[in-house]
């Protein structure tokens, strides 16, 4: 991928809204993270759960190349299933981009080390997924996964 694209889509990446719905996890309360800043409120929710660390992340699009709807479906469920086997408790969310122009089915799971967060984004192909601890900032973790080339 040429350094230019790269930047390109981390600078996406960077700017996107990471929306967790509402859920036992969160105090019941949408949380939106962003990559960079604190989140004490969700912090809170959190430790008093006995969670230190969570990860953001999806299994639509891997690669950044778009996909059909039900075969990223179908890559949602997967991971939905694995980590569920897993013993993880997984929550409804979605990045979403700031001016709204796209969109993904994304989970939020409470726990999960950064370690796992990244094994699992690479087995779904992703560029990177979002990570953090109590107390720390939301950051990209990068998975390993290259983005395709930009159209020329």
């Amino acid at each position: 991928m040429r350094q230019l694209d790269q930047e390109r889509l981390l600078g996406a990446y960077r700017t996107t809204r990471y929306v967790i719905r509402p859920h036992g996890s969160t105090d019941g309360v949408e949380q939106v993270l962003r990559v960079g800043r604190l989140h004490p409120a969700l912090d809170a929710a959190l430790a008093a759960r006995g969670h230190r660390e969570w990860a953001f992340m999806t299994a639509w699009n891997p690669g950044s190349r778009p996909r059909g709807k039900d075969e990223n479906q179908r890559a949602q469920e997967r991971l939905v299933s694995q980590l569920i086997a897993g013993g993880w408790v997984v929550a409804p969310a979605i990045g979403e981009a700031e001016d709204g122009s796209w969109s993904e089915q994304s989970l939020f799971v409470p726990g999960l080390p950064r370690a796992e967060a990244e094994r699992f984004g690479r087995a779904h192909g992703q560029v990177a997924v979002l990570v953090g601890r109590t107390g720390g900032p939301a950051e990209l973790l990068l998975c390993g996964n290259e983005a395709p080339p930009a159209a020329p």
